[in-house]
């Protein structure tokens, strides 16, 4: 592990996961990326200078630049001649971005992120199950179902459930043949592994049955091009999630991975 330390007011320690796999850019792009959204960079901080950050990162110029101009265009860091780059307010961040999505989980997923988390779902998923219905290929259903299938045999495997779970509503946003629909796919991804981090259907047999017989019941309403019956099975599916994770809120969040988000 090597660590990097921040000279903006009080220092922050950033701790850089050793993975050397990945291109300077993503080195750069994770460990201030990481920084910001868990706080250890706070909002309004003044980034290092250019010269400084390659230097402490062992990064050239260019790739500092690149990671740079990734995290502007997320929200998190601004830019202004003469003045330098800072981490920019909350409201400005792209709470639909893969990467800031997966290092607010990482940081811990309290219960007000899940509730907001839940309630996009709600807004959400049920037109798209609806849209699905209308526009669904065969290949679609069939898809479907392969993942249907691959949650009840993980029935008693939290992260084989969350696997099959991420992939059957990945599918249904991709079913709607909409691209913006398709875009809420790593919010959904989150979401539900942020739930399941804290208790997982498959926690109890009942649980898992009632999941996956909710699921079961989107994949025949779409199949058989029944709209209205889609999104409320979809809806009540969503609703279920959420009895189970705020009737357990009061516990910390286990560590779960998210294969389906980009990592």
């Amino acid at each position: 592990m090597s660590s990097v330390r921040f000279r903006s007011g009080a220092a922050a320690m950033v701790t850089l996961p050793e993975r050397r796999s990945r291109s300077a850019h993503d080195t750069v792009l994770r460990g201030l990326g990481s920084a910001i959204v868990s706080g250890e960079l706070p909002v309004g901080a003044m980034l290092p200078s250019k010269d400084e950050l390659s230097r402490q990162f062992g990064v050239s110029h260019t790739s500092l630049r690149e990671a740079l101009q990734t995290l502007s265009a997320k929200g998190l860091i601004a830019a202004k001649t003469k003045i330098g780059t800072w981490v920019q307010d909350e409201s400005h961040w792209n709470m639909f971005d893969a990467d800031i999505l997966a290092w607010r989980l990482a940081k811990g997923a309290d219960h007000g992120f899940v509730a907001n988390l839940f309630e996009i779902r709600q807004a959400f998923e049920p037109a798209a199950a609806a849209i699905a219905a209308l526009r669904r290929s065969d290949s679609h259903v069939a898809e479907l179902r392969r993942h249907l299938e691959a949650m009840g045999e993980a029935s008693s495997d939290k992260q084989g459930f969350t696997d099959a779970d991420v992939a059957f509503h990945l599918c249904v946003l991709d079913a709607s043949a909409n691209p913006f629909m398709r875009s809420i796919g790593a919010l959904i991804a989150t979401a539900l592994a942020a739930s399941f981090a804290l208790s997982a259907p498959t926690d109890n047999a009942e649980r898992a049955t009632t999941a996956y017989r909710q699921h079961a019941a989107i994949v025949d309403a779409i199949e058989a091009q029944c709209p209205q019956a889609a999104a409320d099975a979809m809806l009540q599916a969503i609703r279920q999630g959420w009895t189970i994770y705020s009737g357990l809120a009061d516990r910390p969040l286990a560590n779960l991975s998210v294969r389906s988000v980009r990592e």
